[in-house]
């Protein structure tokens, strides 16, 4: 399987407005991940900011990954609903997927899309992922 992609987190900002992340992927299984949101194993709401839900949701897409037998490297396209949408909450959902990858991480084909609401009363993020693997 091979995934080749152009940016890493730590080089976000020198896309610009409205710039395009391009992922080629290859491998023998699409699979589709759905609905990973900031919630904790009780289904709780982990916090209500955007830097807090958007680290768990990544860390419970990781555990959704695992369970399909592949991973975070494997992710081929990503698409981030967010409520309450502002350039200062993009950069602390940034911050987070930052904190949780590490700044070398690369950067997926990704679409975030301002909602104004998620299916949980309290949820700020929710990520849908298409992965490709062997």
């Amino acid at each position: 399987m091979e995934h080749r992609r152009g940016a890493r987190w730590k080089d976000h900002r020198w896309a610009g407005e409205g710039a395009a992340n391009v992922t080629i992927a290859t491998g023998s299984r699409i699979i589709h991940i759905a609905g990973q949101t900031g919630v904790d194993a009780s289904g709780a709401a982990v916090g209500p900011s955007h830097g807090e839900q958007a680290a768990r949701a990544v860390r419970n897409l990781a555990v959704a990954a695992a369970a399909a037998g592949a991973s975070l490297a494997d992710v081929a396209r990503l698409t981030i609903y967010v409520v309450g949408y502002t350039p200062d909450v993009f950069e602390e959902i940034v911050g987070a997927v930052v904190t949780e990858l590490g700044e070398d991480y690369p950067i997926t084909a990704a679409t975030l899309v301002g909602v104004a609401a998620l299916w949980q009363p309290g949820l700020v993020i929710e990520i849908d992922a298409t992965i490709v693997a062997d």
